[in-house]
C-alpha cells in the first residue's frame, strides 16, 4: 500500500513539473510584441525581425493582401497580410497591427512563408521594409489575418 501511494505521489509531482516546464518553454518561444509608433517605423532598419504593435490609419489599400502606412508627407511602410485575407484594409481605417517589421525580398519570402506568392504582392518592390501582418484588426473588429496562418514565432534567419 506504502508503494502505490509512493508511486502515484510521484506521478503526480512528475505531471506537475512538466507542465510548468512545458509553458516556461511556450512562453519563451513566443515573441512579445514591442509597442512602437509611426516615427520610430521611419527607421524601420532598427526594427529588423522585430515583433512590432501599433495602431496606424492606412494610407493606400492595394489588394486585400497589402496596404501601406504613412503620413501624408512621409515615407510609407507596406503592411503584407498573409493570403487568403479574411477582408482587406480601406483608406481611412484605423487599424491595430502586430507584425514583424522585415526587409523585403520575394525569394526569401517564398522560402519563409508557404501562404506567399510574388503576384499577390505586385507592389512591393525588393528592399522595401516591409510589416509581416500576424493580427490586423480594424475599429469594427474584424480580423484581416487568416486564423491558420498567425505566428508569432519569426522565421529562421538566412544562413550565409
Amino acid at each position: 500500500m506504502r508503494r502505490v501511494f509512493s508511486t502515484g505521489t510521484a506521478c503526480a509531482l512528475l505531471a506537475v513539473f512538466s507542465a510548468t516546464a512545458i509553458a516556461d518553454q511556450t512562453s519563451a518561444l513566443t515573441a512579445k510584441p514591442q509597442p512602437v509608433t509611426m516615427v520610430q517605423l521611419k527607421d524601420a532598419s532598427r526594427l529588423d525581425n522585430q515583433l512590432v504593435q501599433l495602431t496606424a490609419v492606412v494610407r493606400h489599400s492595394h489588394t486585400a493582401q497589402m496596404f501601406t502606412l504613412g503620413d501624408k508627407q512621409g515615407p510609407e511602410i507596406h503592411v503584407i497580410v498573409p493570403y487568403p485575407a479574411t477582408d482587406g484594409a480601406s483608406i481611412g481605417d484605423s487599424v491595430a497591427l502586430t507584425g514583424f517589421v522585415r526587409h523585403f525580398d520575394a525569394s526569401t519570402f517564398e522560402k519563409d512563408y508557404q501562404w506567399f506568392r510574388r503576384a499577390d504582392y505586385p507592389d512591393v518592390k525588393g528592399g522595401d521594409w516591409v510589416i509581416v501582418a500576424t493580427s490586423v484588426r480594424t475599429s469594427e473588429g474584424t480580423e484581416l489575418v487568416p486564423p491558420m496562418t498567425i505566428s508569432t514565432t519569426p522565421p529562421s534567419p538566412a544562413k550565409k
